[in-house]
């Protein structure tokens, strides 16, 4: 054990004291009103050491100051100290001057810097030679923790830990295991000797990942669900080609454009409107009138149910309408091309029962008007009767040519009344199916509104904004109501909705194949989301485990530690709210943390801090009280004690003992 005892210290021109020799004992008392340099003399030895102050500062004001603030100039600033180390005396001294040089061409010295130098046992030394020595007989950080009782508990709570942790030495991973069988299953986790604080950095940033995988999965399986159409693609199909034929009639029939945009344009305000009313209704009544939540959402979804039946009701009557126009039309076409076949019977009857009648005025040549020879007329006979024979038949043959033609564009027609015929009895069907469906819906939608009466809660909800917005909808509802439209703005409305609902079919359509494909995508998302879950779970499991160990381990530490002290007691870990552990470092004294204790018991325990590093460090260093005045009486320790005590002394005084007075 090395003992380190201040023997004399001489001041001169430090701080303001121009001169001061104090001979210490074991018990050294110094005396003072605030301000006459009691700390003054704690600083000193520091400098004397280390060339900084009690406060750890290397730049501070050694010099003497003048009435006007400013250093006095020319005084040598010294501090020498006498230590008994283990029997051996040792003199130190540290002097700081100032640098005057005289430079060329000017008469006087200029001020030029400061300079210190340095002595051992009288002996000019280099500062290296000085550091060396000090260091030899107490390192400066070894130093401030054993002469300041409030310095331990001064530092970083890490840097306090370390320090007791190196007293005591750390506790080995496989022990803290092997002491609970809880534990066991980390002996597999931490293979290679993996740090716990390294896994479970690990284990959270995986969990963190994971959850935000996990969080982001049913937005992403809402997104496939709203993707996908739900449609008869057959009904569309069909429906896509009436809805073209009504685009190209109404193509036809409209002269000018049409002024719906602006119509559109009010209908989309005020759809915006609505939309953001019904958010902060459904977000006031959130709040407000809960015991109806669980029924408004079934109204709303029975509503919802009735509306979606209402546009398929509306789409199916369109297209039992278009189907019973396209019928009628087919049926008046097929009559017309009836009418024209029997007419081109009739043609074909008549022209087919023409015969042959030779013109007598073909006899005779046409120049010479000689009537021809037997011969030569039987052959302009034969050839008249071959072109007549030839031409009735390509009359017959073109007519019975446009029969044929007008026959199959009969049976095409005949065959498109079929097939609408059949699709208007099942449109039909589905009217009447789905009227049904209406009527239980509306009856399922009154029996829940008079359930929700029956509650009898009346609560008025509102929500801030609420007249505004009812006002804004008010007057684009009055807008909407004085709008006209043009002569041809129905024929163009209508255009318009049938090109949206092609558009809209043409997607559904494009969107057939994709259907299977997000479903399947669903099924991978959701068996993503339940292996998340198990690995987060697992997980969290692990991380359970390393703060079980962790706890497991500091409760260790702390019995090693606190077995120490006497009375203090270290508290090496917090216990949070959620059930987690915070690591810390903190001081009691009687239960009490030592940053809320008073300064008495600060003290007291800050020596019992320092006894216990002494031992450890196997140093006894001079220890420096401030406000001594404040305790009655100190613990024992083996250290030399030098009291800091206010007193109304107007100068310094210095009382001596050789033996303390123990608590």
């Amino acid at each position: 054990m090395k003992n380190i005892l201040i023997k004399k210290l001489i001041l001169k021109n430090f701080k303001g004291i121009k001169e001061l020799v104090i001979d210490f004992e074991k018990i050294t008392n110094i005396l003072g009103e605030n301000a006459t340099g009691k700390t003054t003399v704690f600083d000193s030895f520091c400098w004397l050491l280390f060339g900084k102050d009690s406060k750890d500062r290397k730049d501070f004001e050694i010099k003497t100051l003048g009435p006007d603030g400013e250093a006095l100039h020319g005084l040598e600033h010294s501090v020498i100290g006498i230590l008994d180390v283990n029997g051996e005396e040792i003199t130190l001294q540290r002097i700081f001057t100032e640098k005057w040089t005289k430079k060329k061409g000017l008469a006087d010295k200029v001020f030029s810097g400061h300079e210190t130098t340095y002595y051992i046992n009288q002996v000019p030394a280099k500062q290296k030679e000085y550091n060396e020595k000090v260091t030899n007989i107490l390192a400066d950080n070894t130093f401030k923790l054993l002469s300041n009782p409030l310095y331990f508990n001064s530092i970083e709570w890490k840097k306090q830990r370390e320090i007791l942790l190196e007293i005591i030495g750390d506790i080995d991973q496989d022990n803290v295991i092997n002491y609970k069988k809880e534990l066991k299953p980390l002996e597999q986790l931490l293979s290679n000797n993996t740090p716990i604080e390294d896994f479970r950095k690990k284990v959270k940033d995986q969990i963190s990942k994971y959850s935000k995988d996990k969080e982001s999965i049913p937005f992403r399986i809402d997104e496939c669900n709203n993707s996908i159409v739900e449609e008869d693609f057959k009904i569309l199909e069909d429906r896509k080609v009436i809805i073209q034929n009504g685009i190209n009639a109404l193509s036809k029939q409209i002269a000018a454009g049409d002024n719906s945009s602006e119509n559109m344009k009010l209908e989309k305000e005020l759809s915006d409107l609505k939309l953001k009313y019904n958010s902060k209704l459904v977000e006031a009544k959130e709040n407000s009138n809960k015991p109806l939540d669980e029924f408004n959402i079934q109204i709303s979804d029975k509503k919802y149910e009735i509306n979606d039946l209402e546009h398929q009701i509306q789409i199916l009557n369109r297209d039992k309408f278009d189907t019973e126009e396209a019928i009628k039309a087919a049926y008046g076409i097929r009559t017309n091309y009836i009418e024209k076949q029997k007419s081109l019977r009739d043609i074909w009857h008549k022209e087919n029962n023409v015969i042959f009648e030779f013109d007598e005025n073909e006899k005779f040549c046409p120049t010479c008007h000689r009537e021809y020879e037997i011969e030569q007329l039987e052959e302009i006979r034969t050839n008249a009767q071959g072109y007549f024979e030839e031409s009735k038949n390509n009359k017959r043959n073109s007519i019975n040519k446009q029969g044929k033609e007008l026959g199959e564009k009969i049976n095409q027609l005949e065959t498109s009344i079929k097939e609408n015929s059949e699709n208007l009895i099942g449109y039909e069907e589905k009217l009447s199916e789905y009227n049904s469906k209406m009527e239980l819906l509306k009856s399922e939608l009154e029996q829940l509104e008079k359930d929700k009466q029956s509650l009898n809660i009346n609560n008025t909800i509102t929500f801030t904004g609420e007249q505004e917005l009812t006002n804004s909808i008010n007057e684009i509802k009055g807008k909407i109501a004085n709008f006209k439209l043009t002569d041809n703005t129905e024929l163009a409305n209508r255009k318009l909705n049938l090109e949206r609902e092609l558009e809209n079919i043409s997607k559904q359509l494009g969107k057939k194949d994709n259907n299977e494909t997000l479903r399947k995508r669903i099924q991978d998302l959701q068996e993503e989301e339940r292996t998340l879950a198990n690995e987060i779970a697992k997980l969290e499991g692990y991380d359970f485990l390393c703060e079980e160990f962790i706890r497991t381990k500091v409760g260790l530490l702390e019995e090693r530690i606190n077995s120490k002290f006497k009375t203090v007691r270290f508290k090496l870990f917090k216990q949070q709210i959620n059930g987690g552990i915070d690591e810390c470092c903190e001081a009691l004294i009687d239960g009490v943390p030592f940053s809320n204790a008073n300064t008495a018991s600060q003290i007291n325990a800050g020596i019992e801090i320092i006894n216990t590093l002494s031992e450890f460090y196997e140093v006894n260093a001079p220890i420096f009280i401030d406000n001594r005045e404040s305790i009655n009486q100190i613990v024992p320790t083996d250290s030399q004690i030098i009291n800091l005590i206010v007193s109304k002394d107007k100068e310094l005084k210095v009382e001596c003992k050789e033996k303390q007075e123990v608590a």
